[in-house]
């Protein structure tokens, strides 16, 4: 008996078990004087890590997040395709990351993607939150070839996606590498995309599966849509990245549109949720990738460039509902 004893004991005292993986996330503040928990503007801070430790981590541009399966994908400009799993402490709050596995992006020969095809932005997932697990599939946008892939979470190729004739106009993108950033999976419109930055106007077309359009306007003169994320409720979560170098700040702007078939063609209107200018404090840089965990929680993800003064950040976050004047 005292022999069991010692040994429930032992057992009870005992650190949980590690479940495999590479432990990638160290906690950080991106901002003196504001700390996980506390209310910016229509967010709650629930976390913020930097990325580190395995060089596939460099030039992060998109997630998707797999409830079925409980993985963060994460998908880079160099072709990577990351599982991750994120880590939270009693509160809910982020308190880690756990890098799972990394593979290639595969061309249909089952061929590591060639350098100049391998700059994905966009993801989005399908089959994740059905309650069914091994049916996922991940939508990829590739800025210089502007088209989108279907891919399985191994990195296999499994075919192109057919795209509107507006996503093919000449006039539509700014330059080569100005093209399709952003990818959202939208309930009722299909896939959401639309080029990096506005020709004309300050004004953003973003273009639906079956050709509508929408406008976005920036926040910032040299704003980028760089992300989109749909939100509970059919509206979609903007993410608006600005900087001129070499002396400009960064600013990462998130706002709220609602974009559906009756307003199609029109510019819609977008409530600014958060702000974040590096001259006011903010420890940020080039954050360009979104995806939704849980009711309206989200990751935000920044794309380090490969640039040794650049840090890998992600930030946890929960857009708040919106505060009514009495």
């Amino acid at each position: 008996m005292l022999r069991l004893l010692l040994a429930l004991l032992i057992l009870a005292t005992s650190p949980p078990a590690r479940t495999g993986g590479q432990e990638v996330g160290t906690v950080t503040r991106l901002a003196s004087g504001w700390d996980s928990g506390d209310r910016y503007m229509g967010i709650r801070l629930l976390g913020s890590l930097v990325l580190s430790g395995d060089e596939r981590l460099a030039e992060l541009s998109d997630l998707a997040w797999d409830r079925d399966e409980g993985i963060l994908y994460a998908v880079s400009d160099r072709g990577w395709l990351l599982h991750l799993r994120p880590q939270f402490d009693y509160q809910g709050r982020l308190s880690g990351m756990v890098l799972l596995r990394g593979m290639p992006l595969l061309d249909r020969k089952g061929r590591r993607l060639k350098k100049w095809q391998r700059d994905a932005e966009g993801m989005a997932a399908t089959g994740a939150d059905n309650g069914i697990r091994g049916d996922t599939r991940l939508l990829i946008s590739f800025e210089g070839r502007n088209q989108v892939d279907l891919y399985d979470p191994d990195g296999s190729f499994q075919g192109s996606v057919a795209l509107p004739d507006a996503l093919r106009e000449p006039g539509l993108y700014r330059g080569r590498n100005k093209g399709l950033e952003a990818l959202a999976l939208h309930p009722r419109l299909g896939l959401l995309t639309g080029p990096e930055l506005p020709v004309r106007d300050h004004s953003i077309p973003i273009i639906d599966q079956s050709g509508r359009r929408w406008r976005y306007r920036t926040f910032e003169p040299d704003g980028a849509l760089v992300a989109l994320e749909t939100m509970p409720d059919g509206a979609v979560l903007v993410l608006e990245r600005a900087f001129t170098p070499p002396f400009s700040p960064w600013v990462i702007t998130l706002s709220r549109i609602a974009p559906d078939e009756a307003n199609a063609g029109t510019e819609l209107p977008a409530r600014l949720l958060a702000r974040f200018d590096s001259t006011e404090g903010w420890r940020v840089n080039n954050f360009e990738g979104l995806a939704r965990h849980r009711g309206n929680r989200y990751f935000m993800v920044s794309d380090d460039g490969g640039h040794p003064l650049l840090e890998t950040q992600l930030l946890y976050f929960e857009v708040l509902p919106e505060r009514r004047s009495q």
